[in-house]
């Protein structure tokens, strides 16, 4: 049984940072354990190659974008086996290609398809820590691929899915919080969460995980455990589990923000469904993912359509529309946060609808479209009132220290 590590940008952003990185890997191996590391790319690396490919002008060659951006992971990889060898580790380092990941043609954004660990297996029978790039592999036809946002934390867990290994992500914060807690100084630490909850915290706004990997590590059933770099005492950090032994559930165990929420709307669509049909014809092409979806019969017989998506997606949704002729004016909201309450208490617990709005209320703050799941209620309210409205929810709910 090993483990498989992974640190992010911020752990590796200098050569100490990522010798003492090396060390703490060093120290499980010397422990006995099999161990696969993950690195991001090194501290802000792929923001420095991004502002790079526009000033060539031709940062709009998804292939080429996705060639250059893999270069960062490549980069620490060497760097950290070299470290590790230094160390009298045997070490070795391979790109998501030669790890095996294969995926499909969608660049910036691939889904992995599968993962060949032939060679991966090699070097772990011969006692190597095997270092891999995260974030990419290749697809059919040998091109670089990118995994799109915090495709890392998806290598690492897909990877200890495949080898039926745990999974710890190291990174700058000591773990999840039951709220940003740059936002709320008094956040609680939450020591375990629900592969439920935390796939919806992440969809809903919560940075600290990606969605992706929080649905593979609940598919997969690996143990996953998030904490911060170089922090040996495993308590501080969380772990996410099918579920959480606490004796009963709290109705609401944390709150995600989304600053920047894009709304789009279309009004007197005809009610056959098909502006709806055609319209997420598009968005399913361009693999995005919208939320808060609403539609309204209107009196004069046609529809009223809205849903949210990040605001980058929304742009290419609108560029697309207008480059397929698409008939129908979609209009962007672009003001809006979005403020979620995640918990699976909610489901045995009645009532927090009625009192996440009754607070919004008495405190004179707006809100506007609102999305429930059994476990989760998202509403958007005016980008200015988010904080205030984060903070007052956190007080009714208890989700702050002292509150």
């Amino acid at each position: 049984m090993g483990v498989v590590q992974k640190y992010g940008g911020s752990s590796v952003a200098t050569i100490e940072q990522l010798r003492a990185v090396a060390e703490c890997v060093a120290q499980v191996k010397r422990a006995g354990q099999d161990v696969v590391v993950v690195a991001s790319a090194m501290g802000k690396t792929t923001n420095r190659l991004i502002e790079l490919a526009k000033q060539t002008g031709g940062a709009d060659s998804v292939r080429e974008m996705d060639a250059l951006m893999a270069t960062g992971e490549q980069t620490t990889i060497s760097l950290l086996a070299m470290a590790l060898q230094g160390m009298g580790i045997p070490a070795v380092s391979l790109t998501g290609g030669q790890c095996g990941f294969v995926t499909n043609d969608n660049h910036t954004r691939a889904k992995i398809m599968d993962i060949r660990t032939d060679t991966l297996q090699k070097h772990i029978g011969e006692g190597k820590v095997v270092v891999v790039a995260g974030f990419q592999g290749t697809d059919a036809a040998g091109n670089i691929t990118t995994l799109g946002r915090g495709g890392s934390d998806t290598t690492a867990v897909a990877l200890a899915a495949k080898l039926g290994w745990d999974c710890e992500i190291y990174t700058d914060v000591e773990g999840i919080f039951s709220i940003d807690p740059r936002r709320c100084p008094g956040a609680k630490a939450l020591r375990r969460i629900t592969y439920d909850e935390m796939m919806e915290m992440a969809a809903l706004g919560a940075g600290v995980l990606e969605t992706r990997s929080v649905e593979l590590a609940k598919k997969y059933r690996v143990r996953l455990y998030l904490g911060r770099s170089l922090e040996n005492d495993k308590t501080k950090g969380t772990y996410i589990m099918e579920k959480d032994n606490t004796f009963e559930y709290m109705p609401v165990t944390g709150i995600s923000l989304s600053e920047r929420c894009a709304v789009l709307n279309i009004t007197n669509a005809p009610a056959d469904g098909s502006c709806v049909s055609s319209l997420f014809a598009i968005v399913s092409k361009l693999d995005i993912n919208v939320d808060l979806i609403s539609q309204q019969l209107l009196s004069d017989g046609s529809i009223a359509l809205s849903f949210s998506c990040k605001p980058d997606d929304a742009q290419l949704l609108l560029r697309a529309c207008a480059e397929r002729g698409f008939p129908y004016e979609l209009r962007l909201q672009s003001t809006l946060g979005k403020i979620s309450l995640v918990g699976v208490g909610m489901i045995t617990h009645s009532g927090i609808a009625n009192r996440a709005f009754d607070t919004l209320y008495r405190n004179g703050i707006r809100y506007y479209q609102i999305s429930t799941s059994e476990i989760s209620i998202s509403i958007t309210v005016e980008g200015e009132n988010l904080e205030r409205a984060a903070r007052l929810l956190s007080e009714e709910f208890e989700l702050c220290q002292g509150a």
